[in-house]
């Protein structure tokens, strides 16, 4: 049992070795006091505090004039009648009495429908400058993805609410971005597949 015991210590270490050295790559992805305009990208995140931190960092980005304006994407849930980008929207403008300059993309369920529906429409709805707001660790990954696309903007940024420095919350963010970067290189059929289940499709035949 003795090399049992130390291949469950080694796996631990590097794991824990690991996310260290994610979150601490993670934490050049916020680009907030070189912002100057564009549009910031606001992820739909269904963890409430999660959430209330994105909000309220691109509302003072907003107020504070190094953001145009918001976009919410991702949260589409059909299963469940829901609209999370449409309610942090409504969230935002309470909050920051600048309605006029919020808006969201009320079909992306995640962060690659949402980035997809992005490129799509980006001059249109995101002209000029993108930043992305979102946990750091997300954004690394989002910046990949959107980059991927097609018709995609050039200039891309990030930028991170204060992180929480729970090393428990750190290391949950990082096991739930290995899985979504896990998702995002599956072949689209059974990513789709994944997500239908998880997140739920407008029609279930489909």
């Amino acid at each position: 049992m003795r090399w049992l015991r130390r291949i469950v210590f080694w796996l631990i270490f590097f794991d824990l070795v690991a996310t260290a050295l994610f979150w601490g790559a993670s934490r050049f992805m916020d680009q907030s006091r070189t912002l100057s305009g564009g549009t910031g990208v606001v992820f739909y995140t269904d963890n409430n505090k999660d959430a209330a931190a994105r909000i309220a960092k691109a509302v003072n980005l907003l107020k504070a004039g190094k953001l145009d304006r918001l976009y919410m994407v991702g949260g589409h849930r059909p299963q469940e009648g829901w609209l999370g980008s449409q309610e942090m929207a409504l969230i935002a403008a309470r909050g920051s009495g600048l309605g006029g300059r919020i808006s969201a993309d009320v079909e992306s369920r995640d962060t690659i429908s949402g980035l997809k529906n992005l490129a799509r429409d980006a001059k249109t709805k995101a002209p000029g400058e993108i930043v992305f707001v979102s946990n750091c660790m997300q954004v690394i990954r989002a910046k990949v993805i959107y980059n991927a696309q097609p018709d995609h903007q050039t200039q891309v940024k990030g930028a991170c609410p204060p992180g929480d420095l729970n090393p428990l919350d750190i290391w949950r963010r990082a096991h739930y971005e290995a899985g979504a970067w896990i998702l995002y290189a599956m072949p689209a059929g059974w990513r789709d597949a994944v997500l239908d289940r998880l997140r739920g499709a407008d029609d279930p035949a489909e």
